[in-house]
């Protein structure tokens, strides 16, 4: 066999394999349906107030943040528990799904509308109410569901994420 031959088909057997990776990240499952039924299911969790049903909703790696944090001290669930868990406790969640991509290796980008509810409620209103337009979240299916990986709710840190997702 010459040269130029083993070239071409060494070169397609890289380029296939190399395309093997990237379709068998996406799971049966993990459609834009169901990511919509996960984000319901996140927001009822929250409003719940059930920290351990949050946490299992976050992937080990997550990365969330409600103000920038280029430092990265709330990356790691146990360091989101600990940061966050007072905010699942004593609040309530509002969040308006904006638009949803669903990226190329399997994972989805989110834009919000992301509406924090401060307890106690007197007469059907919120002690005070923050609004963050846009927030950004990023969620991952494993293990036979969506989990989120990454949240911001920092309007700037947001719309340079849906710049690199191609989601403006």
């Amino acid at each position: 066999m010459n040269t130029r031959r083993v070239f071409v088909f060494g070169s397609a057997f890289a380029t296939i394999g190399g395309l093997r990776p990237v379709c068998a990240q996406v799971q049966p499952g993990a459609t834009e349906a169901t990511l919509r039924e996960a984000i319901l299911q996140y927001v009822a969790i929250w409003n719940r107030h059930d920290v351990q049903a949050w946490s299992t909703m976050l992937t080990d790696d997550i990365w969330y943040t409600e103000a920038s944090d280029f430092y990265e001290r709330m990356k790691g669930r146990k360091a989101v528990l600990t940061t966050f868990e007072y905010n699942v406790q004593s609040s309530d969640l509002l969040w308006e799904v904006r638009r949803v991509r669903m990226m190329p290796d399997g994972t989805a980008t989110v834009v919000l509308r992301h509406v924090a509810q401060i307890l106690p409620k007197v007469d059907g209103k919120y002690k005070a109410s923050y609004e963050s337009v846009p927030s950004l979240s990023r969620w991952r299916h494993e293990g036979g569901k969506w989990r989120m990986f990454f949240f911001t709710s920092d309007k700037g840190w947001a719309l340079a994420e849906m710049k690199k997702d191609g989601v403006e």
